[in-house]
């Protein structure tokens, strides 16, 4: 049997730890060709060793610096990330955070290989361009989040007869806290969330909602929707992570254990190829599942976020560009939590009173316009 030939960009977060753990468990079944970090070259190094990787992508000078590193094939800096697949890869894995590898997917996209994408912001910044690549290419593009994953198998591949999609948002860590308290969030709070264990940037965009904002955004783009075909519900317990909605009344869903190798699995695996060793669902131990409608009052992110859909072009990337930036300096202390929205909103609406949209962006058109957002950025004094 032919192994799978798998590049992993992205190998030392959370999305390359359960990837490797299916690896770790079927080891005849793959050869890691590739893996890359940001700069965590102690660990991809670690990694190296124990699955055998020849090629190793680094985003930052460490040649004659590291111990053993000459034994193997390193690309340093992201822009040489791309040689590190070949007509022989069968799966990438890109797991690389926000819009640092957005050069990089653009040309993966062209690669016609599967993807397994475990970033949305890449294709919120392309928009409209990345189906139309993907498409011409024959990409096979499978979403690694578990919503839109859900998705995905929910569909089956056909994109037409159905008439809407629900996915659904824990709530965070904020979903009961009382409104007046929100202007006194403090920074280990937000990084707190209640299921999930992540990094210190998808925590804060959880606790804002930004990053389910993102997702429906993501979601047109995944699977070429209206603007009024996708929305999201709270859902806290985290159990049910998709519905597709058809008109004759009946609903689909998907339920599984909060477990990001499950949709991982997919990949590689048939539906229900893949064994994770761990118990089936109950519903009797999960008799109590909730869902309610969004409070944009609470969330106001993702108000702002289908406001930037509808307006579409350049508009879904500078509000995702917008939220990096002050993510960053809301970890600094700079600003406060309730500021990360309202900035984002006072932002865009300067962006394009100075600028106009372009509603089927360039790569140059997206790198232009966020040069214009790190010039021009407005905070409170």
């Amino acid at each position: 049997m032919k192994k799978i030939n798998l590049i992993i960009y992205g190998a030392t977060g959370s999305i390359g730890k359960s990837v490797l753990s299916i690896v770790r468990s079927n080891r005849t079944k793959f050869n890691v060709q590739g893996i890359t970090c940001n700069n965590n070259y102690n660990k991809l190094i670690k990694i190296a060793k124990e699955f055998n990787v020849k090629k190793l992508g680094i985003n930052k000078k460490i040649k004659n610096t590291v111990k053993d590193i000459n034994k193997y094939n390193v690309y340093e800096d992201i822009s040489s990330f791309s040689k590190i697949y070949n007509s022989n890869t069968d799966v990438i894995i890109f797991a690389i955070s926000g819009l640092a590898g957005l050069d990089l997917f653009h040309k993966l996209c062209t690669s016609g290989k599967k993807i397994g994408m475990a970033n949305k912001e890449c294709i919120i910044s392309l928009g409209e361009n990345f189906y139309e690549l993907a498409k011409k290419s024959g990409c096979i593009i499978v979403p690694l989040d578990s919503e839109h994953n859900s998705i995905f198998h929910l569909l089956n591949n056909d994109h037409a007869s159905f008439d809407s999609i629900t996915i659904t948002a824990t709530g965070g860590p904020f979903r009961t806290l009382p409104l007046k308290s929100f202007k006194n969030i403090s920074i280990e709070q937000a990084l707190s969330h209640p299921i999930w264990k992540m990094g210190k940037k998808i925590s804060i965009d959880s606790a804002t909602m930004v990053n389910k904002a993102l997702e429906i955004i993501e979601a047109k783009y995944l699977f070429n929707l209206e603007d009024n075909q996708i929305d999201a519900i709270i859902h806290p317990q985290a159990i049910l992570h998709a519905m597709v909605n058809y008109e004759n009344g009946i609903t689909k869903a998907l339920l599984s254990k909060p477990d990001m190798r499950i949709p991982i699995s997919s990949l590689f695996f048939k539906f229900n190829g893949y064994s994770n060793k761990t118990k089936e669902l109950n519903l009797l131990e999960h008799s109590k599942l909730e869902f309610y409608p969004i409070n944009t009052e609470r969330y106001p992110a993702i108000r702002l976020g289908k406001e930037v859909m509808k307006i579409g072009g350049l508009a879904p990337n500078s509000f995702n560009y917008l939220n990096e930036i002050l993510v960053r300096y809301f970890l600094k202390g700079a600003i406060k939590f309730v500021d990360i929205i309202a900035l984002n909103e006072i932002n865009l609406e300067k962006i394009f009173a100075k600028n106009s949209n372009i509603m089927t962006p360039s790569l140059i058109d997206i790198k232009n316009i966020n040069g214009w957002i790190d010039k021009n950025l407005y905070l409170r004094d």
